[in-house]
């Protein structure tokens, strides 16, 4: 399965940003693929979800799709390595249990069912 996520940091202070779109983006589809995962990550251009800067998404085609607010691309890298194992092995995309997305599972923005 092709992970698809982005990025969004279009809110944050300049001198907040503890990594360029570019590198937060490699970075984080360098550990995707180092845990096994066929993954895309972009940086979007705005996810909305402005009053809760660092945002990304999580999608695949004919799955369900998510936001998460309030990331930190570093720290909580693990959590969205987990979160990734959970959603593939997952009906659809649809996490029932988000017990094992450590963190994230507070952070949830949006669950948007499949089409």
């Amino acid at each position: 399965m092709l992970l698809y996520l982005q990025i969004c940091q279009s809110c944050l202070p300049v001198k907040d940003k503890s990594l360029p779109d570019d590198t937060a983006c490699m970075s984080l589809q360098t550990a995707l693929q180092n845990a096994g995962f066929t993954a895309r990550v972009v940086s979007a251009p705005c996810l909305g979800v402005c009053s809760a800067p660092t945002s990304i998404t999580l999608q695949a085609e004919k799955c369900a799709s998510y936001i998460f607010k309030n990331i930190d691309l570093k720290a909580d890298q693990a959590d969205i390595i987990a979160t990734c194992r959970l959603y593939v092995n997952s009906k659809k995309g649809w996490i029932e249990d988000a017990r094992e997305c450590g963190r994230l599972r507070h952070l949830l923005h949006a669950k948007i069912p499949d089409i």
